[in-house]
């Protein structure tokens, strides 16, 4: 490379370097009063990003906006979710490549306390859908019908932890993908529900356990592909 070259690389390569953090430093400023915007949060094109609030910060919520502008396309409908909390952690926001899409998700302790996916149309929020809520009812309501007798017995065991815990339970709701990849729909979501997701070995405990496949496609309809009780599917008939 010869010299002349090698200078137009560097500018190049500085002024890159400057684009992004002028962005990335638009995006601090245009974040409302005790709260930041994590990178992690931006959507590809960084034109978005989701606000977290610090653990002191009054009245506290997520919110998608505009960074350049700081206008707030919705407040995202979940448990708020912080970027330093015990037990609490913010994953990687994914996008889909035309920021059409986000899918927020922040995890807890023993699954994730929320996962939105949000719908944007020309600027703004068109629906929202809270895949936690939809996943835990869809389980819930399966598992009861199919085990009614260790479902009370099991609700009854639990009762007490807390709303993070629907009926007692312990419901993880995830959607297949990597974190460094783009979001594509349909999404593939697996829900698993436990009694016992300590491994209490007494004999009185109640071991209730069920799974779930379904897809979210991109209108925010969910559909059940499969349902069965336990942790291992089924053998097959011939089997």
């Amino acid at each position: 490379m010869n010299g002349g070259a090698a200078t137009r690389l560097v500018v190049m390569l500085c002024f890159s370097g400057m684009v992004a953090a002028a962005i990335d430093t638009a995006a601090a400023q245009t974040a409302p009063t005790g709260y930041t915007i994590p990178d992690i949060t931006l959507s590809p094109d960084h034109r978005y990003g989701v606000t977290v609030p610090g653990l002191d910060t009054p009245n506290p919520h997520n919110s998608l906006i505009e960074t350049k502008t700081g206008r707030v396309l919705a407040e995202i409908q979940a448990i708020t979710g912080y970027e330093h909390a015990n037990h609490i952690s913010l994953a990687p926001s994914r996008w889909t490549r035309d920021n059409s899409y986000l899918l927020w998700e922040v995890d807890g302790k023993w699954c994730d306390t929320a996962l939105v996916l949000l719908k944007l149309e020309n600027g703004n929020v068109a629906w929202q859908r809270d895949v936690l809520k939809i996943g835990q009812q869809a389980i819930l309501a399966r598992t009861k019908q199919a085990a009614p007798g260790k479902y009370r017995d099991a609700k009854e065991q639990n009762k007490g932890n807390g709303s993070a815990y629907p009926d007692g339970f312990t419901v993880d709701v995830a959607v297949e993908g990597k974190e460094d990849e783009p979001l594509s729909l349909p999404l593939t979501i697996h829900v698993y529900l436990t009694s016992n997701p300590k491994g209490i070995d007494d004999r009185p405990f109640v071991n209730l356990d069920a799974r779930l496949d379904g897809a979210m496609n991109s209108e925010g309809i969910f559909t059940v592909t499969k349902f069965y009780l336990g942790k291992k599917p089924p053998a097959p008939r011939w089997e």
